[in-house]
């Protein structure tokens, strides 16, 4: 009786390995691979050449199975940059008065702590700002952070981590 939820869809592109070169070895949170001219690259380099405008991408050797999986669209499309400066025409830390076309734009949750690069998560800070917002959770707070609470962009002080 109840209504179906939103099924979410995400496109994954596959690479075979071997197609691109031989495992070499992982190493820390990725993997090395020799390709076939030689060299010696990172997963990650691997993905970024192969087909960086797909979001995700998985490695699968036929060998190893699943190797590692690398997601891209880190940065803001043009129409997210224009929504986003819409949102803030200048710096959103407190006080900055920087355009926002000679900013940058930060995500909320760190890209690297898996933050997704849309809309909600986006917000106009300046190279300075954007350099010393806190993003890291589980480091000491230094100078605060940016975030959204009830669709506002909202600067949380160091003492409130």
């Amino acid at each position: 009786g109840a209504p179906a939820g939103r099924t979410r869809v995400t496109t994954m592109a596959v690479l075979q390995l071997e197609d691109y070169g031989k495992l070499v070895r992982r190493e820390r949170d990725d993997v090395m691979i020799r390709t076939t001219s030689g060299s010696v690259i990172t997963g990650a380099q691997l993905v970024e050449r192969a087909c960086a405008e797909e979001g995700l991408v998985t490695i699968i050797s036929r060998t190893h199975g699943p190797v590692d999986l690398y997601r891209f669209e880190r940065f803001a499309s043009v129409k997210q940059r224009t929504m986003l400066a819409a949102e803030h025409p200048t710096c959103a830390w407190p006080g900055c008065t920087t355009p926002a076309e000679r900013g940058q734009f930060h995500h909320l949750t760190p890209w690297s702590h898996g933050g997704e690069t849309n809309v909600a998560n986006l917000v106009t800070l300046c190279n300075y700002h954007n350099g010393v917002n806190d993003d890291d959770p589980n480091a000491p707070p230094r100078r605060g952070r940016l975030a959204r609470e009830g669709g506002t962009i909202v600067w949380q002080p160091p003492h409130t981590h």
